[in-house]
C-alpha cells in the first residue's frame, strides 16, 4: 500500500497518518507501507485517482478554523473516492528559528495559513512588527528553513510542530504559542471508490449537496429532510460551486451509516429532490460515540412501517386480464 499525505515528514497530516497506520483495519494491513509526501491535497487526490498511491490522508476540519478549504473543495469535485476513516491531532506549535535568538529579533515568521490563523494573537502580541509568509505546510516551513544558508536565515522564523523543529534541528525559541490551548485537526483518510467500511454502530457518514437554484426555503426543505428521519448533523459548511456568484453546494457530516435505515431514508429524500449528492463515504467516528435518536428512528421501527404497507399494498385489487383488455379496445 502507498499512502499519500501532505508533507513533508512531521507535519500534523503526517502524524495523522501514522496514528491511522497503528489502528490500520485488516483490509489494509499486508506489506510494509510506503509513505509518499505531495506538496498539496489536489496533487494527491491526482496521483490517488491514477492509481499511483492506494490512500491518501487529508485534513478536513479545526476546531479553530473550521473547514480545511483546499480539501473540502477537492472532495466535492470529486465522484471517484471515498472516506473510510478519521483521525483527530492535537494541534500545538513552537516557533522555531535555525540559531539561537531573541523572539524580538525575528523579522519574517514562515507557516501554513492555518497555522497562522491559530497563533495569530500570540504573533501580534509578541512579534508585531514580523511580516508573516504563508508556506505549503508547517514542516516545509521548518525544512526550508533548516536548509536555508546562515545569511539567509537571519532574522527569519517558522511556526510549525514540536515534532518538525526537532526533525530539522531547529531551535525552539518559544512553546506553546497557539491562541486556543486543546486545539484539534480532524484528518479524513481517502481511498477510490468501491470500498465503504461495515456499520459500527458509531459511524459518521459524509455528503456534498448541491441545492435547486434560486428556489426560496430549498435549504430549510434540505434541513428538513434530515430532521424528519432523526439525523444529526455534526458539521454543514458551504463552498462556493465556481460557476457564478451566489451558488454554493453544502459540505456535510451526519451522525450514522449509510446502512441505518434513518441515514438512507434522508439519501433517497435528497436524491429525489436536490441536483446533485455526492456521496463521500461512511466509517467509523474516531471518537467512538454512539448517536441518539428516538425509538422511532431505530432500524426495526423502518422495518416495521416498510413491512405494513407492503401488506397493505398486497390487498390492492388487480384488474382481470379480460378486464384489461376490454380497457385497451
Amino acid at each position: 500500500m502507498r499512502y499519500g499525505f501532505l508533507g513533508p515528514e512531521t507535519t500534523f497530516t503526517h502524524q495523522a497518518l501514522l496514528q491511522a497506520l497503528a489502528e490500520t483495519p485488516e483490509e489494509f494491513a499486508g506489506a510494509e507501507p510506503e509513505l509518499v509526501p505531495f506538496a498539496s491535497v489536489a496533487t494527491a487526490t491526482t496521483d490517488l485517482l491514477a492509481g499511483d498511491i492506494d490512500a491518501l490522508m487529508a485534513p478536513i476540519e479545526n476546531s479553530v478554523e473550521g473547514g480545511v478549504s483546499g480539501t473540502l473543495d477537492v472532495l466535492a469535485a470529486t465522484d471517484s473516492i471515498t472516506i473510510v476513516a478519521e483521525q483527530v491531532v492535537p494541534i500545538t506549535f513552537v516557533l522555531a528559528a535555525r540559531e539561537p535568538m531573541d523572539p524580538s529579533e525575528v523579522t519574517t515568521v514562515a507557516s501554513h495559513p492555518h497555522a497562522q490563523a491559530q497563533v495569530q494573537g500570540w504573533l501580534r502580541a509578541h512579534l508585531p512588527e514580523a511580516s508573516i509568509a504563508a508556506s505549503s505546510s508547517t514542516a516545509a516551513a521548518a525544512r526550508d528553513l533548516a536548509s536555508a544558508t546562515a545569511e539567509d536565515s537571519v532574522g527569519r522564523a517558522a511556526v510549525c510542530s514540536p515534532l518538525a523543529a526537532r526533525h530539522f534541528g531547529l531551535e525552539v525559541l518559544a512553546e506553546g504559542i497557539e491562541d486556543h490551548q486543546g486545539a484539534q485537526t480532524r484528518f479524513v483518510l481517502v481511498t477510490r471508490e468501491g470500498r465503504i467500511p461495515a456499520r459500527t454502530g458509531s459511524d459518521k457518514s459524509t455528503l456534498v449537496v448541491q441545492l435547486p437554484h434560486n428556489r426560496a426555503g430549498a435549504l430549510l426543505e434540505m434541513l428538513e429532510m434530515f430532521s424528519a428521519n432523526g439525523v444529526n448533523l455534526s458539521r454543514i459548511e458551504s463552498r462556493p460551486i465556481g460557476d457564478f456568484l451566489g451558488r454554493y453546494s453544502f459540505s456535510i457530516d451526519v451522525e450514522g451509516h449509510i446502512e441505518d435505515r434513518r441515514v438512507a431514508a434522508a439519501l433517497r429524500a435528497l436524491h429525489r429532490v436536490c441536483p446533485v449528492v455526492h456521496y463521500l463515504g461512511s466509517y467509523p467516528r474516531v471518537d467512538g460515540q454512539r448517536p441518539e435518536f428516538r425509538e422511532d428512528y431505530a432500524d426495526e421501527a423502518y422495518d416495521e412501517a416498510r413491512d405494513w404497507v407492503e401488506s397493505l399494498t398486497s390487498m390492492v385489487t388487480r384488474p382481470a386480464q379480460g378486464d384489461l383488455n376490454a380497457q385497451a379496445d
